[in-house]
């Protein structure tokens, strides 16, 4: 759909409950501009609920009707997902465009969408979203000829493309189970690697393509002040103050009322954080509205089944915070960890920690290994954490190691070593 230069309304009910207005319109403006559409105006109006047919009550539907009659707007764009009926209505009765949110996230998503994965997502959301909507496109609503208890053409063709929806719906699981399966396979050799894997997740554009680029070192990855700009998880090896190997990856952006058919067609890529040993909650410090969204970050995880991962909330951008509102910041959360993913401050602070949460909940093992395959644990470095144990032995033939590391390393280290037997007694470094 083309959108880009249409001059948009913007409008949201008031209700007292969940975000104000003010603050939810803001965000829905950005994403107007991730899609291009220009603003012209924002209508907000105070009730108890939306009005079950029209969304808005009459004086306020009224204007509405004469901005588009004068030429002053011809996108109308509320700040909810509206009901087919009101969605239609509103349609019929402003003979304009009219999209709900829900609409201008999944247009972005598929904007933004490059890969055949994450192409498939998004149409899935989009037909899964349309239909139980398609008696409000104005398709063939006419009934010629039609009695009492018959169903003329109308009907009948409005049943065919509804069965060849579901048909494509059908298909397209088939083929994202496919897709799945192959994500799963990479997602094994990943986890058999014995790399710790630490997942950034947070609100859309708090900076953690940003953050990625900047802990790999590179360029490749895509950094963008758009809205959603990244819809496909990235992976990169960064090596860690002690030596380590860690895969970091960043996920798709949350945001507040995030549509359920794109949570479920997006299950599998967001599902990818259950597998971390640590969740990076990443949090844009230099926006007022960030407590709000960290909420909302929370919600998502808890949808997904995450919200039970350990935990680590960051506070990006700090080099756009003014330094009193950072010192607020830190007094109201004495836990958080501070950083700008732009400027490189803090980072190293940040992995270090990152590192030290790891390595204390990695299990250990104790090793005699023969003084003539030393240098093999050197090889090994990068998986494991190595600390000798000074003891006396008869046979000064043998070294004695505690090596602490992914499980799926130490079994294989125990096999390949004679002598190593598990220290149960032991978790992490001392």
């Amino acid at each position: 759909m083309e959108l880009a230069g249409k001059k948009a309304l913007l409008i949201c009910v008031e209700t007292g409950k969940g975000f104000p207005c003010s603050d939810s319109l803001q965000e829905l403006e950005d994403l107007c501009r991730t899609l291009e559409i220009n603003v012209y105006d924002k209508l907000i109006q105070k009730r108890d609920r939306p009005d079950p047919v029209f969304f808005v009550g009459s004086g306020k539907l009224q204007r509405i009707a004469e901005a588009v009659k004068n030429g002053e707007v011809n996108l109308i764009i509320v700040d909810d997902e509206l009901t087919p009926v009101q969605h239609r209505n509103l349609e019929e009765h402003l003979k304009c465009l009219v999209m709900d949110r829900t609409q201008i996230i999944l247009e972005i998503f598929a904007n933004h969408a490059t890969t055949a994965e994450g192409k498939l997502q998004v149409e899935l959301a989009r037909l899964a979203y349309e239909l139980p909507r398609l008696r409000g496109k104005g398709l063939f609503l006419s009934n010629p000829g039609g009695g009492v208890g018959t169903r003329g053409p109308g009907e009948k063709i409005l049943e065919l493309d509804k069965r060849k929806i579901k048909d494509r719906i059908s298909h397209l699981r088939r083929e994202l189970k496919k897709l799945t399966l192959n994500r799963a396979n990479i997602r094994k050799a990943r986890l058999e690697s014995g790399y710790p894997i630490i997942s950034i997740v947070g609100y859309t554009n708090a900076g953690k393509s940003t953050l990625l680029s900047r802990l790999a070192r590179e360029e490749s990855i895509l950094v963008s002040s758009k809205l959603f700009s990244t819809l496909n998880p990235a992976t990169r090896r960064v090596k860690m103050p002690g030596g380590r190997i860690f895969l970091f990856s960043d996920t798709v952006g949350f945001i507040r009322k995030l549509p359920h058919t794109l949570i479920e067609a997006f299950r599998s890529t967001l599902e990818e954080v259950l597998f971390a040993d640590l969740l990076v909650v990443l949090v844009d410090a230099s926006d007022p509205f960030y407590n709000d969204k960290l909420k909302a970050t929370f919600g998502v995880l808890e949808e997904i089944r995450a919200s039970e991962k350990p935990k680590m909330v960051v506070f990006n951008k700090i080099d756009e915070v003014p330094f009193e509102r950072l010192e607020m910041l830190k007094l109201e959360h004495p836990s958080g960890h501070f950083i700008s993913a732009k400027t490189g401050q803090g980072i190293p602070e940040f992995l270090e920690t990152v590192e030290k949460f790891v390595l204390s909940n990695e299990p250990c093992i104790v090793v005699n290994v023969d003084v003539t395959m030393v240098h093999e644990l050197e090889k090994l470095r990068e998986f494991i954490t190595v600390t000798p144990i000074v003891e006396s032995f008869e046979n000064s033939e043998k070294l004695r190691f505690k090596i602490c590391g992914p499980e799926s390393v130490l079994k294989k280290m125990k096999k390949y070593f004679e002598g190593g037997h598990e220290d149960n007694g032991t978790k992490g470094l001392d």
